[in-house]
């Protein structure tokens, strides 16, 4: 059977600054299975239009901020950070990102990477069509199992997580050039904090976008609340759902 999920762990609590240079134990990648690039120059013509990409991060998006795109012959390429994100933090994370993702799906004709660190993260994904409709599969971050569970109890943390995710897909309704939205609750013994993000890429119906982020917070059941996880993120090429025991967003 093959497996939905992609589960990798990070060191998220570890990081200094969003400078650090990611390992493999933060990034996590998806190559789909459709077939590979019959030629050579289309290979090429990949690996241009990622430069294109890193050339249009030189300057900041304002009408989508944290998201850019580059079309080749054949092929789309497009990258997404937070809107809050740094802009250089972001150029610098997709630039790392590009080359993990040519190293880990050398041929395939689409694919996607996520990186993380400790307050922001990057997608850059690539496919033969415009819809980048052939990879399902979420990928899990979670703290290393070395690091000490919350206090509260599964079913706390994850009713926290439900109560938030509920708050912020009303924020993602209202925004109207980028589907994002964070918050924080209190919850479970000693009043615990709890902060989270919500996102969608760029290009998606507002339908799609709420559907997506729904199964986000599935995910980050299996993936987090019912091990009593202190922090969490779940992605798709689509959307997000990351939370913290600490503010990780403006």
């Amino acid at each position: 059977m093959e497996t939905k999920s992609l589960i990798l762990l990070m060191f998220l609590l570890q990081a200094i600054t969003n400078g650090v240079k990611p390992t493999p134990n933060n990034q996590a990648f998806r190559c789909s299975k459709n077939g590979n690039f019959n030629s050579d120059n289309l290979l090429k013509e990949r690996d241009s239009t990622f430069n294109g990409l890193y050339k249009n991060l030189g300057t900041p998006n304002p009408s989508y901020p944290g998201y850019e795109t580059s079309i080749g012959h054949g092929i789309w390429v497009s990258s997404l950070c937070p809107p809050h994100a740094q802009h250089q933090d972001c150029r610098s994370c997709v630039n790392t990102t590009i080359p993990y993702l040519k190293n880990n799906c050398p041929k395939q004709k689409e694919g996607v990477a996520w990186t993380i660190y400790l307050k922001v993260y990057c997608m850059v994904r690539y496919a033969d069509n415009q819809k980048f409709g052939n990879i399902a599969e979420w990928g899990w971050f979670t703290p290393p199992a070395t690091h000490p569970p919350t206090p509260a109890n599964a079913g706390e943390l994850e009713k926290a997580l439900n109560d938030l995710s509920n708050q912020l897909k009303e924020k993602v309704k209202l925004v109207v050039n980028n589907y994002y939205g964070t918050g924080s609750i209190n919850y479970g013994p000693g009043s615990k904090t709890l902060y989270a993000a919500m996102q969608c890429t760029h290009g998606m119906s507002l339908e799609e976008c709420v559907k997506c982020l729904s199964d986000a917070t599935n995910e980050i059941h299996k993936c987090c609340s019912k091990l009593r996880k202190t922090g969490g993120i779940v992605l798709s090429t689509k959307c997000s759902y990351w939370y913290e025991h600490f503010k990780f967003f403006p």
